[in-house]
């Protein structure tokens, strides 16, 4: 697993993406994106990219987030153009 974060908006005061195991926090700058991955070699969960967002202190923060998988999903939910077919999220 991997995640992309694209920043489109700047902020004024606040906001920034946090790696509180990496000493990192990266402010978010209109037209930047951000790339790590989630999970070690292993496919266990690395700890060192756990992160949150800081509270906004003075404008508004917008983001696109985009959550790449590790493996192909189309057998775990697949999707079927039978419209009698009821599919739940």
């Amino acid at each position: 697993m991997a995640t992309w974060i694209n920043y489109l908006s700047d902020v004024s005061a606040g906001g920034a993406t946090v790696f509180p195991y990496l000493n990192v926090a990266i402010k978010p700058k209109k037209g930047s994106a951000l790339f790590w991955y989630n999970l070690k070699k292993s496919g266990l969960i690395d700890m060192q990219t756990l992160h949150c967002g800081c509270p906004v202190l003075m404008g508004d923060k917008w983001i696109a987030t985009k959550w790449i998988p590790e493996a192909r999903q189309e057998f775990h939910k697949p999707c079927t153009l039978d419209k009698y077919e009821l599919n739940y999220l």
